[in-house]
């Protein structure tokens, strides 16, 4: 495995909620965890082998990899940063001591209950997938920039590219209050113009622009 980062551990600090006093290396670990895990699946590991290779050797400062460059300012290191504060929530909560799991405790605050550990895990794990859906949307319509994307063999233990959205936002569906097949709304014709498509359960009106 490569220990090259591609965000340093003072970046991860300065664009997330983690303090200055935080030491480094109770960082790293969640950043190459990270970029191993969610950045590589999204890359495939052609791809991320490349960013690995030139990022670790500076030639990523080269004209010739501007396009590399783009993709790793503007797209990996956003994603890369929430990744790596969702996984490094869970080392700021518990601490793997000699005598088992011991929960964190300062004398400037008390811990966090759990039910706002897991609201800060959900939030954060949100940020990181919405972030990393962009940078998958970006790899698909810009695939011709990065010939690893889509060539070179694969084998054992080496992952193709994810091309699914890790992140879905919440969809809304009408409540039974807006039951348009009902006698009930049928008679004050709130679906004169049909249903939405053959066989919808959605009027027409829900799916048009002006709504």
């Amino acid at each position: 495995m490569k220990n090259v980062l591609l965000i340093s551990e003072e970046v991860l600090k300065t664009y997330t909620a983690i303090n200055e006093n935080v030491q480094s290396d109770e960082l790293r670990f969640c950043i190459l965890q990270s970029q191993n895990i969610f950045i590589q699946e999204s890359l495939g590991t052609n791809l991320f082998n490349k960013m690995l290779d030139i990022v670790g050797d500076g030639s990523i400062y080269n004209p010739s990899n501007s396009n590399y460059k783009e993709l790793l300012d503007v797209y990996i290191q956003p994603a890369l940063i929430s990744y790596s504060y969702y996984l490094g929530l869970d080392n700021f909560a518990m601490k793997f001591m000699s005598v088992g799991l011991v929960q964190n405790r300062s004398e400037q605050g008390a811990p966090s209950d759990f039910k706002m550990f897991q609201y800060m895990k959900n939030n954060a794990k949100n940020q990181a997938e919405f972030n990393d859906n962009l940078l998958r949307r970006h790899l698909i319509f810009r695939s011709n920039l990065y010939p690893e994307y889509n060539n070179g063999n694969l084998n054992d233990g080496q992952l193709p590219p994810e091309v699914n959205q890790p992140f879905k936002s919440a969809i809304t569906l009408p409540s039974g209050a807006w039951g348009w097949r009902t006698d009930k709304f049928k008679s004050k014709n709130y679906n004169a113009m049909g249903s939405l498509c053959c066989g919808s359960a959605f009027p027409t009106w829900y799916g048009h622009s002006n709504n």
